[in-house]
Protein backbone atom coordinates (compact mmCIF):
# COMPACT_ATOMS: atom_id res chain seq x y z
CA UNK A 1 0.00 0.00 0.00
CA UNK A 2 2.92 2.62 0.64
CA UNK A 3 4.25 2.04 -2.78
CA UNK A 4 0.85 3.06 -4.55
CA UNK A 5 1.12 6.32 -2.61
CA UNK A 6 4.61 7.33 -3.48
CA UNK A 7 3.64 8.36 -7.11
CA UNK A 8 1.18 10.84 -6.47
CA UNK A 9 3.18 12.55 -3.67
CA UNK A 10 6.00 12.82 -5.78
CA UNK A 11 4.09 14.30 -8.35
CA UNK A 12 2.57 16.79 -6.33
CA UNK A 13 5.80 18.12 -5.33
CA UNK A 14 7.43 18.17 -8.69
CA UNK A 15 3.96 20.11 -9.59
CA UNK A 16 4.82 22.92 -6.57
CA UNK A 17 8.31 22.91 -6.98
CA UNK A 18 7.92 23.50 -11.26
CA UNK A 19 5.21 26.27 -9.99
CA UNK A 20 7.57 28.30 -7.61
CA UNK A 21 10.44 28.46 -10.44
CA UNK A 22 7.84 30.21 -12.71
CA UNK A 23 6.73 32.69 -9.96
CA UNK A 24 10.05 33.14 -9.46
CA UNK A 25 11.47 33.76 -12.80
CA UNK A 26 8.19 36.68 -12.82
CA UNK A 27 8.50 38.48 -9.89
CA UNK A 28 11.99 39.07 -8.16
CA UNK A 29 11.97 40.09 -4.74
CA UNK A 30 14.73 42.92 -3.45
CA UNK A 31 15.61 43.95 -0.05
CA UNK A 32 13.53 46.26 1.84
CA UNK A 33 10.30 47.07 1.14
CA UNK A 34 10.09 47.51 -2.61
CA UNK A 35 9.82 44.60 -5.52
CA UNK A 36 11.59 44.50 -9.00
CA UNK A 37 9.97 43.11 -11.92
CA UNK A 38 11.47 40.68 -14.39
CA UNK A 39 11.03 41.78 -18.32
CA UNK A 40 8.46 39.18 -18.71
CA UNK A 41 6.49 40.60 -15.91
CA UNK A 42 6.64 43.51 -17.56
CA UNK A 43 4.50 42.34 -19.82
CA UNK A 44 1.49 41.91 -17.99
CA UNK A 45 1.07 45.29 -16.51
CA UNK A 46 1.17 48.79 -17.63
CA UNK A 47 2.46 52.10 -15.63
CA UNK A 48 1.69 55.58 -15.92
CA UNK A 49 2.09 58.95 -14.70
CA UNK A 50 -0.04 60.58 -12.09
CA UNK A 51 -1.22 63.99 -13.52
CA UNK A 52 -3.79 66.66 -12.92
CA UNK A 53 -6.92 66.28 -14.67
CA UNK A 54 -9.99 68.56 -15.39
CA UNK A 55 -12.21 68.52 -12.02
CA UNK A 56 -16.23 67.70 -13.01
CA UNK A 57 -19.13 67.25 -11.40
CA UNK A 58 -20.99 64.50 -13.66
CA UNK A 59 -25.01 64.21 -13.83
CA UNK A 60 -27.41 61.99 -15.44
CA UNK A 61 -30.45 62.66 -17.41
CA UNK A 62 -32.68 61.48 -20.00
CA UNK A 63 -33.15 62.75 -23.45
CA UNK A 64 -34.77 61.80 -26.89
CA UNK A 65 -32.72 60.72 -30.23
CA UNK A 66 -34.05 63.46 -32.81
CA UNK A 67 -33.30 64.47 -36.61
CA UNK A 68 -30.48 67.09 -37.23
CA UNK A 69 -32.85 69.60 -38.28
CA UNK A 70 -29.76 71.47 -40.27
CA UNK A 71 -30.28 68.21 -42.28
CA UNK A 72 -33.55 67.69 -42.63
CA UNK A 73 -36.15 68.54 -45.64
CA UNK A 74 -39.93 68.50 -45.74
CA UNK A 75 -41.60 68.32 -48.83
CA UNK A 76 -44.89 70.12 -48.76
CA UNK A 77 -47.96 69.76 -51.46
CA UNK A 78 -47.51 73.13 -53.65
CA UNK A 79 -50.69 72.27 -55.86
CA UNK A 80 -53.65 70.34 -55.52
CA UNK A 81 -54.88 67.49 -56.77
CA UNK A 82 -54.85 63.28 -56.55
CA UNK A 83 -52.14 60.91 -55.83
CA UNK A 84 -51.40 58.83 -59.14
CA UNK A 85 -48.44 57.17 -57.82
CA UNK A 86 -45.85 56.67 -55.08
CA UNK A 87 -42.41 55.45 -56.28
CA UNK A 88 -40.43 55.41 -52.26
CA UNK A 89 -41.67 53.95 -48.79
CA UNK A 90 -40.68 54.45 -45.80
CA UNK A 91 -36.99 54.16 -44.92
CA UNK A 92 -35.89 54.39 -48.43
CA UNK A 93 -32.36 55.94 -49.46
CA UNK A 94 -33.42 58.49 -52.38
CA UNK A 95 -30.83 60.89 -54.24
CA UNK A 96 -31.50 64.57 -55.16
CA UNK A 97 -33.21 64.64 -57.81
CA UNK A 98 -35.40 61.46 -57.60
CA UNK A 99 -39.02 60.92 -58.64
CA UNK A 100 -40.82 60.43 -55.46
CA UNK A 101 -44.31 60.79 -56.43
CA UNK A 102 -46.59 62.46 -59.13
CA UNK A 103 -50.10 64.03 -58.72
CA UNK A 104 -52.63 64.71 -61.44
CA UNK A 105 -53.60 67.93 -61.03
CA UNK A 106 -55.81 70.88 -62.48
CA UNK A 107 -53.54 72.98 -61.22
CA UNK A 108 -51.06 72.28 -63.73
CA UNK A 109 -53.25 71.80 -66.44
CA UNK A 110 -53.72 75.31 -65.29
CA UNK A 111 -50.27 76.93 -65.84
CA UNK A 112 -49.35 74.29 -68.70
CA UNK A 113 -52.33 76.13 -70.33
CA UNK A 114 -51.15 79.49 -70.34
CA UNK A 115 -47.43 78.33 -71.18
CA UNK A 116 -48.70 77.15 -74.42
CA UNK A 117 -50.75 80.56 -75.29
CA UNK A 118 -47.80 82.60 -74.45
CA UNK A 119 -45.51 80.61 -76.32
CA UNK A 120 -47.79 81.09 -79.28
CA UNK A 121 -47.84 84.66 -78.57
CA UNK A 122 -44.16 84.87 -78.28
CA UNK A 123 -43.90 83.25 -81.59
CA UNK A 124 -46.28 85.48 -83.21
CA UNK A 125 -44.80 88.69 -81.68
CA UNK A 126 -41.30 87.59 -82.72
CA UNK A 127 -42.53 87.05 -86.72
CA UNK A 128 -44.54 90.51 -86.53
CA UNK A 129 -41.07 91.99 -84.93
CA UNK A 130 -39.05 90.86 -88.07
CA UNK A 131 -41.59 91.71 -90.78
CA UNK A 132 -41.34 94.60 -89.26
CA UNK A 133 -38.05 95.56 -89.13
CA UNK A 134 -38.11 94.56 -93.21
CA UNK A 135 -40.78 96.50 -94.06
CA UNK A 136 -39.30 99.47 -92.02
CA UNK A 137 -36.02 99.32 -93.77
CA UNK A 138 -37.70 99.69 -96.73
CA UNK A 139 -39.44 102.32 -95.80
CA UNK A 140 -43.32 100.76 -96.04
CA UNK A 141 -43.75 101.22 -92.17
CA UNK A 142 -43.05 104.14 -90.00
CA UNK A 143 -40.63 104.25 -86.60
CA UNK A 144 -43.77 103.91 -84.65
CA UNK A 145 -45.01 100.84 -86.11
CA UNK A 146 -41.65 99.88 -85.70
CA UNK A 147 -41.46 100.71 -82.42
CA UNK A 148 -44.80 99.45 -81.55
CA UNK A 149 -43.73 95.77 -82.84
CA UNK A 150 -40.61 95.81 -80.79
CA UNK A 151 -42.77 96.45 -77.90
CA UNK A 152 -45.49 93.83 -78.66
CA UNK A 153 -42.33 91.43 -78.63
CA UNK A 154 -41.05 92.40 -75.49
CA UNK A 155 -44.22 92.31 -73.63
CA UNK A 156 -44.90 88.76 -75.38
CA UNK A 157 -41.36 87.30 -74.53
CA UNK A 158 -41.70 88.50 -70.67
CA UNK A 159 -45.02 86.82 -70.79
CA UNK A 160 -43.56 83.56 -72.11
CA UNK A 161 -40.53 83.60 -69.83
CA UNK A 162 -42.87 84.30 -66.49
CA UNK A 163 -45.12 81.27 -67.70
CA UNK A 164 -42.04 78.65 -68.51
CA UNK A 165 -40.64 79.41 -64.95
CA UNK A 166 -44.03 79.15 -63.31
CA UNK A 167 -44.63 75.31 -65.40
CA UNK A 168 -40.97 74.61 -64.41
CA UNK A 169 -41.48 75.56 -60.49
CA UNK A 170 -44.35 73.72 -59.81
CA UNK A 171 -42.89 70.17 -61.93
CA UNK A 172 -45.01 70.42 -64.84
CA UNK A 173 -44.01 69.41 -68.55
CA UNK A 174 -44.22 71.80 -71.46
CA UNK A 175 -43.89 69.02 -73.89
CA UNK A 176 -46.48 66.88 -72.79
CA UNK A 177 -50.17 68.33 -71.80
CA UNK A 178 -50.64 65.82 -69.11
CA UNK A 179 -51.42 67.60 -65.74
CA UNK A 180 -48.40 65.80 -63.68
CA UNK A 181 -47.53 67.23 -60.69
CA UNK A 182 -43.99 65.52 -60.11
CA UNK A 183 -42.77 65.13 -56.71
CA UNK A 184 -38.42 65.49 -56.79
CA UNK A 185 -36.38 64.94 -53.75
CA UNK A 186 -34.37 68.02 -53.05
CA UNK A 187 -31.86 66.55 -50.95
CA UNK A 188 -30.48 62.93 -51.09
CA UNK A 189 -31.49 61.43 -47.71
CA UNK A 190 -33.31 58.63 -45.78
CA UNK A 191 -37.49 59.05 -46.38
CA UNK A 192 -37.93 59.14 -42.64
CA UNK A 193 -41.88 60.25 -42.92
CA UNK A 194 -44.11 59.44 -45.59
CA UNK A 195 -47.87 60.75 -44.94
CA UNK A 196 -49.26 60.25 -48.82
CA UNK A 197 -50.35 56.86 -50.93
CA UNK A 198 -52.31 56.45 -54.21
CA UNK A 199 -55.46 57.82 -54.69
CA UNK A 200 -55.27 60.49 -51.87
CA UNK A 201 -56.39 64.37 -52.83
CA UNK A 202 -53.98 66.73 -51.74
CA UNK A 203 -54.88 69.94 -50.82
CA UNK A 204 -52.23 72.79 -50.92
CA UNK A 205 -54.13 74.60 -47.52
CA UNK A 206 -52.94 70.86 -45.80
CA UNK A 207 -50.38 71.60 -43.25
CA UNK A 208 -49.16 67.83 -43.43
CA UNK A 209 -45.77 67.07 -45.15
CA UNK A 210 -45.70 64.83 -48.05
CA UNK A 211 -42.19 63.35 -47.20
CA UNK A 212 -39.60 64.15 -44.70
CA UNK A 213 -36.39 63.67 -46.00
CA UNK A 214 -33.08 63.10 -43.81
CA UNK A 215 -29.15 62.21 -44.44
CA UNK A 216 -29.57 60.92 -40.38
CA UNK A 217 -25.35 61.16 -40.50
CA UNK A 218 -25.37 63.19 -37.87
CA UNK A 219 -28.69 63.37 -35.19
CA UNK A 220 -29.56 65.35 -32.00
CA UNK A 221 -30.38 64.48 -28.87
CA UNK A 222 -32.25 66.38 -26.47
CA UNK A 223 -31.51 65.97 -22.91
CA UNK A 224 -33.60 67.31 -20.09
CA UNK A 225 -32.01 69.10 -17.26
CA UNK A 226 -33.87 69.89 -14.29
CA UNK A 227 -33.66 73.69 -13.07
CA UNK A 228 -31.40 72.51 -10.30
CA UNK A 229 -28.54 71.43 -12.20
CA UNK A 230 -29.22 74.03 -14.77
CA UNK A 231 -26.07 76.84 -13.22
CA UNK A 232 -23.57 73.67 -13.79
CA UNK A 233 -23.78 73.40 -17.34
CA UNK A 234 -21.96 75.02 -20.27
CA UNK A 235 -21.75 75.46 -23.93
CA UNK A 236 -19.05 72.59 -24.81
CA UNK A 237 -19.21 70.12 -22.07
CA UNK A 238 -19.03 66.58 -22.50
CA UNK A 239 -21.74 64.39 -22.93
CA UNK A 240 -21.93 60.59 -23.23
CA UNK A 241 -25.18 59.14 -24.57
CA UNK A 242 -26.65 55.70 -24.30
CA UNK A 243 -29.47 53.92 -25.90
CA UNK A 244 -31.20 50.79 -24.68
CA UNK A 245 -31.14 49.27 -28.52
CA UNK A 246 -27.35 49.55 -27.90
CA UNK A 247 -26.42 49.03 -24.19
CA UNK A 248 -22.85 48.40 -24.49
CA UNK A 249 -21.96 51.30 -27.18
CA UNK A 250 -21.39 54.63 -25.70
CA UNK A 251 -21.87 57.78 -28.04
CA UNK A 252 -19.77 61.08 -27.26
CA UNK A 253 -20.10 64.71 -28.36
CA UNK A 254 -20.50 67.72 -26.45
CA UNK A 255 -22.93 70.69 -25.45
CA UNK A 256 -24.19 72.63 -28.42
CA UNK A 257 -26.96 74.42 -27.00
CA UNK A 258 -28.62 75.44 -23.91
CA UNK A 259 -32.52 75.94 -24.44
CA UNK A 260 -33.83 79.64 -23.30
CA UNK A 261 -37.08 78.03 -22.25
CA UNK A 262 -37.78 75.86 -19.09
CA UNK A 263 -40.64 74.20 -19.20
CA UNK A 264 -43.34 74.88 -16.54
CA UNK A 265 -44.87 71.68 -15.68
CA UNK A 266 -41.47 69.58 -15.63
CA UNK A 267 -38.94 72.02 -14.62
CA UNK A 268 -36.72 70.78 -17.36
CA UNK A 269 -34.77 72.94 -20.02
CA UNK A 270 -34.25 71.28 -23.28
CA UNK A 271 -29.96 71.35 -23.94
CA UNK A 272 -28.83 70.06 -27.18
CA UNK A 273 -26.20 67.39 -28.33
CA UNK A 274 -25.04 66.61 -32.02
CA UNK A 275 -23.99 63.25 -32.43
CA UNK A 276 -22.51 61.60 -35.30
CA UNK A 277 -24.04 58.97 -37.06
CA UNK A 278 -22.53 57.49 -40.02
CA UNK A 279 -23.06 53.95 -39.07
CA UNK A 280 -26.96 54.66 -39.04
CA UNK A 281 -27.34 53.28 -35.51
CA UNK A 282 -29.19 56.20 -33.95
CA UNK A 283 -32.98 56.71 -35.16
CA UNK A 284 -35.32 59.35 -34.21
CA UNK A 285 -37.57 59.11 -31.45
CA UNK A 286 -34.91 56.90 -29.43
CA UNK A 287 -35.17 57.15 -25.56
CA UNK A 288 -31.67 57.84 -24.52
CA UNK A 289 -29.79 58.27 -21.42
CA UNK A 290 -27.53 61.37 -21.28
CA UNK A 291 -24.52 61.65 -18.74
CA UNK A 292 -23.48 64.88 -18.79
CA UNK A 293 -19.57 65.82 -17.98
CA UNK A 294 -19.52 69.60 -16.78
CA UNK A 295 -16.09 71.25 -16.95
CA UNK A 296 -15.01 73.32 -13.95
CA UNK A 297 -11.60 75.87 -14.36
CA UNK A 298 -9.64 73.86 -11.51
CA UNK A 299 -7.85 70.99 -11.70
CA UNK A 300 -7.77 68.17 -10.06
CA UNK A 301 -4.63 65.18 -9.12
CA UNK A 302 -5.87 61.96 -10.11
CA UNK A 303 -4.93 58.26 -11.22
CA UNK A 304 -6.83 55.33 -13.42
CA UNK A 305 -9.51 53.59 -11.06
CA UNK A 306 -8.08 50.65 -11.83
CA UNK A 307 -4.94 51.33 -10.07
CA UNK A 308 -6.60 51.35 -6.63
CA UNK A 309 -6.12 48.18 -4.77
CA UNK A 310 -8.35 47.59 -1.82
CA UNK A 311 -7.02 46.21 1.04
CA UNK A 312 -7.69 46.26 5.07
CA UNK A 313 -10.19 48.96 4.25
CA UNK A 314 -7.58 51.65 2.50
CA UNK A 315 -6.63 51.97 -0.72
CA UNK A 316 -3.24 51.39 -1.97
CA UNK A 317 -1.25 51.83 -5.36
CA UNK A 318 2.23 50.19 -6.72
CA UNK A 319 4.48 53.44 -7.06
CA UNK A 320 7.66 53.22 -9.05
CA UNK A 321 10.54 53.79 -7.02
CA UNK A 322 13.31 53.49 -10.14
CA UNK A 323 13.31 51.44 -12.88
CA UNK A 324 11.11 48.33 -12.92
CA UNK A 325 11.54 48.50 -9.01
CA UNK A 326 7.41 49.30 -7.06
CA UNK A 327 6.47 49.95 -3.74
CA UNK A 328 3.20 49.68 -1.90
CA UNK A 329 2.15 53.26 -1.25
CA UNK A 330 -1.12 53.98 0.92
CA UNK A 331 -3.34 57.33 -0.78
CA UNK A 332 -6.49 58.90 0.37
CA UNK A 333 -9.18 58.98 -2.66
CA UNK A 334 -11.35 61.00 -3.76
CA UNK A 335 -14.53 61.08 -5.93
CA UNK A 336 -14.47 59.31 -9.04
CA UNK A 337 -14.75 61.17 -13.07
CA UNK A 338 -14.80 58.80 -15.18
CA UNK A 339 -12.25 56.28 -15.60
CA UNK A 340 -10.26 58.11 -12.94
CA UNK A 341 -10.20 58.53 -9.25
CA UNK A 342 -8.99 61.92 -7.23
CA UNK A 343 -6.51 61.59 -4.83
CA UNK A 344 -6.04 63.84 -2.31
CA UNK A 345 -3.30 62.33 -0.27
CA UNK A 346 0.10 59.71 -1.14
CA UNK A 347 0.72 60.72 -5.05
CA UNK A 348 2.35 63.79 -6.42
CA UNK A 349 2.14 65.22 -10.61
CA UNK A 350 5.00 62.89 -12.29
CA UNK A 351 4.79 59.96 -9.80
CA UNK A 352 4.54 56.75 -11.71
CA UNK A 353 2.35 54.18 -10.92
CA UNK A 354 0.79 50.74 -12.34
CA UNK A 355 -2.69 51.37 -13.46
CA UNK A 356 -2.93 47.29 -15.22
CA UNK A 357 -1.83 44.77 -13.00
CA UNK A 358 -1.72 46.11 -10.22
CA UNK A 359 -3.69 43.44 -8.18
CA UNK A 360 -1.21 40.92 -9.83
CA UNK A 361 2.05 42.92 -8.53
CA UNK A 362 0.45 44.11 -5.32
CA UNK A 363 0.03 39.95 -4.57
CA UNK A 364 3.71 39.29 -5.15
CA UNK A 365 4.84 41.98 -3.00
CA UNK A 366 2.80 41.12 -0.17
CA UNK A 367 3.76 37.41 -0.42
CA UNK A 368 7.84 38.40 -0.23
CA UNK A 369 7.19 40.08 3.61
Amino acid sequence: MKKIFLVPVLALMMVACNKQESTDQKVESTKGNDIALSEESLGYTTVDTVAMIPDSDEFTVVGEVSFDEDNVVRVFPIVSGSVENVNVSLGDYVQKGQLLATIISTDISTYQGDYNIAKSNFEVAEKNLKRAKELFATNVISERDLTQAQNDFNNAQSEYRKRKQILELYGGSSQNLDALYKVFAPNSGYIVERNINQGMQIRTDNASTMFTISDLKTVWVWANVYESDLSKIHEGDEVKVKTIAYPDKMFTGTIKKIGTMLDPASRVIKVRTELDNKEGLLKPEMFATVIISPKRGNQVLAVPTSALVIENNAFWVMKETKENTFSKVKIKPGKTIQNYTIVHEGLKPGDRIVSEGALFLTTAYNNQL
